[in-house]
């Protein structure tokens, strides 16, 4: 892997970069790129940091669109279109970024995301007044597997400001209706992935999307989480290349 930094309206993004493959992975909140190197390394493609994350620049951010747009130019750039795979926040991101940019995506790759990513008020709420205590509890939902939970609960900690601002923007993120009423039509090629034991994005939010996008489908592995790229990256990356390679 290496990392590469692209320039945006004047900002820095940061991106790590597998092998050469047209796929680009979106974190989720209070994350960073780093987040999907063993799919960097199994399956290939480039990982990005979202403004504010990892080694990216600094900006205002006010919603879910604002990180889309960034995103989509980084592909632009990289090479014009890609599979687009997009975790928790980073499935938000990719579901704007096929609203407003569809020129940008082959296919879509909505991992333990929903259409609607309502957030507790406690965590919020938490966030701001005692920022360890929420990252254990986001943490706590985030994993089955208790030491990884451990490892981001002082992750999430360290950067509670910018994991409060993400789950703020989450919070506002709703296209349940845009897709119920049929006013939502995705028509690209796409994967959903969640795991059986996802207590943040449970199965029915993907169930969802199959029952509304024609072309899913959908794996759940099992004995996994939220963090289902992490737990469970063999399972996940199997699932990654057998949908890439149908694709070609």
């Amino acid at each position: 892997m290496e990392g590469i930094t692209l320039d945006i309206d004047a900002l820095k993004i940061s991106l790590l970069k597998g092998k050469e493959k047209d796929i680009v992975y979106i974190h989720g909140s209070g994350c960073d790129a780093t987040l999907w190197e063993k799919q960097l390394e199994d399956v290939g493609g480039y990982a990005i940091d979202l403004p504010n994350h990892g080694q990216s620049c600094a900006a205002e951010i006010r919603d879910i669109s604002d990180y889309a747009y960034f995103v989509a130019k980084a592909v632009k750039k990289l090479m014009g279109s890609a599979v687009i795979v997009g975790h928790s926040l980073g499935g938000a991101v990719a579901q704007k970024i096929y609203i407003e940019y569809p020129k940008v995506v082959k296919a879509l790759v909505l991992v333990g995301t929903g259409a609607r990513l309502r957030v507790l008020p406690e965590i919020l709420k938490l966030l701001k007044e005692k920022p360890e205590e929420a990252a254990k509890m986001v943490s706590k939902y985030a994993f089955s597997n208790e030491a990884l939970a451990d490892e981001f609960s002082r992750i999430f900690a360290e950067r509670a400001r910018v994991l409060r601002l993400d789950l703020s923007l989450c919070d506002k993120f709703d296209l349940l209706e845009d897709y119920r009423s049929g006013k939502l039509k995705i028509d690209v090629p796409t994967l959903l992935v969640v795991g059986e034991k996802d207590a943040l994005t449970p199965v029915k939010y993907s169930e969802f999307f199959k029952n509304h996008i024609p072309s899913a489908e959908m794996v759940m592995i099992q004995e996994a989480g939220h963090m289902v790229m992490l737990e469970k990256s063999e399972e996940f990356n199997r699932a990654l290349k057998n949908f890439v390679e149908r694709l070609q």
